[in-house]
């Protein structure tokens, strides 16, 4: 705009003094806000929860070693029944993954925590329960490559000096926790850091655990809970957490579906193992939105506190986590070969062809 335009410019808001007034707030907003921004450029002061995909090397280079840690989600790709998305898992360690981090930022307000990007991968779908080791729903990684992929990445941040990481999973599968607790424990006793799997830590611990179960005794009857068997995968449990988190990604006729009820695992192979097994136990049906809010509510909070009582000097590598207990389980060792048979042939396969191309 020239110098007579803005004369002109002048002359039409004298008179117009209210809109003077509006345009002359307008750009004081403005020149506020860009100062605030600009004050803020290079700095992690003040922000309550860092993104480390959206930080610059020297932003991370400057936060404190003994005041910082780190998240990362794992979630998965798995198959979940006909009625919720195959990132079920990933949905919901997500959404407890940012609730946790504003918690811990509540509990810790002299502490940065750093959320890193999601690992949307995990080891073993439910379908391998039943010995299906192909499925249209699942993608997951061979347990062998999620051990490398999780010891990796805490390894870097350990030996960038950082003392703290706390992986959340999303995913059960015995396999999976296997992997991720010994990245954990590789990563903790070589590089002089905690690397901790808080979600195999609450899945094994009584108190948390029973605290579960009295919320689904509140929403539920005795008999529903007793219909419900072992809710493990993509029943009352998982449909009611995504109908709270996402509720348009759940289709409609779960209202409708059957249960499939189990006791242990031996009925789980059972189960799984039929033609017509359409993906889940338990009972969808009854899921709603207010017990996956408590659900959730239930999960944030058990994570949140275990990793406060890490940080405050607990030594929780000496407490119990998912699936140490399983171990004596005659039926948990045959789903774990279900799982390993075919990852034993998949590396056999890529390393004779390693060895035809090199």
């Amino acid at each position: 705009m020239g110098t007579a335009d803005n004369a002109q410019s002048k002359d039409d808001m004298k008179g117009h003094p209210a809109l003077a007034t509006i345009l002359c707030c307008f750009f004081s907003i403005v020149e506020s806000s860009c100062t605030r921004q600009d004050s803020q450029a290079g700095t992690t002061t003040g922000r309550r929860v860092l993104a480390i995909a959206d930080l610059n090397w020297q932003q991370i280079a400057d936060l404190d070693r003994q005041k910082t840690l780190f998240l990362l989600t794992v979630g998965m790709l798995e198959e979940h029944g006909p009625h919720l998305p195959i990132a079920s898992d990933t949905i919901g360690v997500e959404h407890e993954a940012r609730s946790v981090a504003d918690s811990l930022r509540q509990a810790l307000p002299d502490w940065q925590v750093v959320l890193m990007p999601t690992v949307n991968y995990g080891s073993s779908g439910a379908n391998q329960i039943g010995n299906v080791t192909i499925h249209p729903g699942t993608y997951g990684l061979r347990q062998s490559t999620l051990r490398s992929l999780v010891a990796d990445i805490g390894a870097q941040i350990a030996q960038n000096g950082f003392k703290w990481v706390f992986v959340l999973n999303g995913h059960g599968a015995p396999t999976h926790h296997l992997a991720v607790n010994d990245a954990c424990d590789f990563v903790s006793d070589v590089f002089d850091a905690t690397m901790l799997n808080v979600s195999a830590l609450f899945t094994a611990d009584p108190t948390i655990q029973a605290e579960g179960e009295a919320i689904a005794a509140k929403h539920f009857s005795a008999a529903d809970v007793e219909s419900f068997g072992r809710d493990q995968h993509a029943g009352v449990g998982e449909t009611s957490g995504v109908l709270f988190i996402r509720p348009d990604l759940v289709d409609p006729g779960y209202r409708s579906l059957p249960s499939h009820r189990v006791g242990n695992r031996t009925e789980m192979i059972e189960v799984a193992s039929r033609p017509e097994w359409p993906g889940y136990f338990s009972s969808p049906a009854k899921a709603n939105a207010a017990y996956g809010r408590e659900v959730e509510g239930w999960w944030i909070r058990g994570i949140s506190n275990l990793i406060l009582e890490a940080v405050r000097g607990e030594n929780l590598r000496s407490r119990p986590r998912w699936p140490e207990q399983a171990e004596t389980d005659s039926a948990y060792r045959q789903i774990l070969e279900y799982t390993r048979a075919p990852e034993r042939a998949f590396d056999l396969q890529f390393q004779r062809w390693l060895d035809q191309h090199k």
